[in-house]
């Protein structure tokens, strides 16, 4: 499956939104760098929990220390693994929430076509959208298949499971401007946190 599992109250919103900033005043947002090129991403990102997710010239991989501090990443603020187990389990699919990557789209952000592969485990990703609404591009499961846009807004749960985990998806754009006011933005962009199961 790869759809909306749900749509999160202003209340959890906000206290996520909360539990991400304590996470970021430990573990700073940084920068990641494209293989083999060194490009930089169009993003900021961090992590939460045993593993932190990076990128730089040497490629793709899993951590456990934030490449910037070299301490090892804050836990895994209880309401996202909660809320990540909860929607696995809807979906009768098991999940064992070792990371979140936590990523920061300021108003010019996006993020490239790309499959979600690095993890050994097939786990399904829950990943939430707090903040802007953003244009988010789903494929198949080969770069070339027939795309299509949608729109993830603020609030919104999505799983990527069993047969779908490893179709190809981005960030085409964010929509400025279409953020909850409630939610007290300091800056226009969206909030990203994907839930990961990293090993079997």
């Amino acid at each position: 499956m790869f759809e909306i599992a749900r749509r999160l109250t202003l209340a959890e919103q906000a206290e996520i939104l909360s539990a991400c900033r304590h996470v970021i005043q430990q573990a700073p947002l940084f920068t990641k760098t494209m293989p083999p090129t060194g490009a930089a991403f169009r993003y900021q990102c961090t992590s939460a929990g045993r593993y932190g997710w990076i990128s730089d010239r040497t490629g793709f991989r899993y951590v456990g220390q934030h490449p910037v501090t070299q301490h090892p990443f804050p836990p895994l603020p209880p309401i996202i693994h909660q809320l990540a187990t909860d929607i696995a389990s809807q979906y009768d699919l098991a999940l064992r929430p070792e990371t979140a990557l936590i990523n920061w789209y300021a108003a010019d952000g996006k993020l490239g076509l790309h499959q979600d592969k690095t993890e050994v485990s097939r786990a399904p990703v829950i990943s939430i959208s707090v903040g802007d609404d953003c244009v988010f591009i789903m494929g198949g499961m080969k770069r070339t298949d027939k795309k299509q846009d949608m729109i993830l807004q603020s609030g919104d749960v999505l799983i990527m499971g069993a047969e779908d985990r490893l179709r190809f998806h981005g960030v085409k754009k964010i929509i400025s401007g279409t953020a909850p006011p409630e939610l007290n933005l300091k800056q226009p962009g969206r909030l990203n946190i994907t839930v990961r199961q990293v090993y079997r």
